[in-house]
């Protein structure tokens, strides 16, 4: 596992769809690259890469992602699959994985109360800085993971107990952020949660302060004074920061020209994107890609 720092990392929310009836969902997924956008979600994400290659990002560090690669993503921990350049050239290549997030609501909620669930307790803990499972009976893991896709009912949901205890006892755990990282998408400040979460999930449109403040339920100015004081930051930093921070992984992609990456972090101006990213990285995004 080759591991590199990166500076923090701020992402977009994901909105995690379960079937009806269902309290969490394993997937297969298939597609010629993997498409999720630099993102995070409330739920944990445990992830085996089945086929394809690239480079992972999760909170401050970067990877090189390869089949076989097998992680536990803690809650609202950013993270972004990153296909190779070749996989976007319809050259019949195929990414693969199976993948699963589940919430806290599948635990008894006094799960660290319990004895015999101490070391998924632990697991979970772990989580919130990323783990990387090596070693021991690894292979057996994966297989059981693969097994749980067709499983429905309570089969499902002891399997995944089955699978996070065994996880928890039987492998290597290697952390994939660094040791000093802090997820400043994890406060627990009501206010400030609904402010990221509303420009989480709008940053690639136009953003007023007015729109904002209307989701809060908060006078504007208020609001700004609130944010500045709790944060140290004003909120449209947070969102420059933001949209900077997911150009930045889109211009490793060298088929994505700057104008196309500018329109998808949700810029209009091309002038205004080269501005604000030289603002935020001291480089252009031409000398950004070059650099790369």
């Amino acid at each position: 596992m080759k591991t590199n720092s990166l500076h923090q990392m701020e992402a977009t929310f994901e909105k995690v769809e379960k079937r009806k009836g269902t309290s969490f969902s394993v997937v297969s997924y298939t597609n010629p690259y993997f498409a999720a956008p630099l993102h995070i979600h409330p739920e944990y994400e445990l992830i085996l890469i089945e086929e394809g290659k690239g480079l992972s990002f999760v909170g401050d560090s970067i990877q090189d992602l390869s089949p076989g690669d097998f992680m536990l993503i803690g809650k609202n921990l950013p993270h972004l699959w990153l296909s190779a350049d070749e996989y976007y050239q319809n050259s019949g290549l195929v990414s693969r994985s199976v993948y699963t997030q589940f919430d806290d609501r599948i635990f008894p909620a006094s799960l660290h109360d319990i004895p015999e669930l101490e070391n998924i307790y632990s697991l979970l803990k772990k989580s919130q800085k990323g783990v990387f499972f090596t070693g021991g009976s690894i292979e057996a893991l994966k297989e059981l993971f693969r097994s749980l896709v067709a499983k429905e009912g309570f089969e499902k949901i002891e399997g995944l107990y089955t699978l996070l205890y065994r996880l928890s006892s039987e492998c290597n755990h290697a952390t994939l952020t660094t040791e000093n990282y802090i997820n400043s998408d994890s406060t627990e400040d009501p206010i400030i949660n609904k402010v990221h979460l509303f420009i989480n999930k709008n940053y690639q449109n136009n953003i007023a302060l007015e729109d904002i403040a209307c989701n809060v339920g908060m006078n504007p100015s208020a609001l700004c004074r609130y944010y500045k004081k709790h944060t140290g930051k004003r909120m449209f930093e947070y969102l420059t920061e933001l949209r900077i921070s997911y150009a930045t992984k889109l211009l490793i992609n060298k088929n994505i020209n700057i104008s196309q990456v500018a329109y998808d972090c949700g810029y209009n101006s091309l002038s205004h994107f080269n501005h604000q990213f030289k603002q935020v990285t001291g480089y252009t995004p031409s000398e950004y890609a070059q650099k790369l």
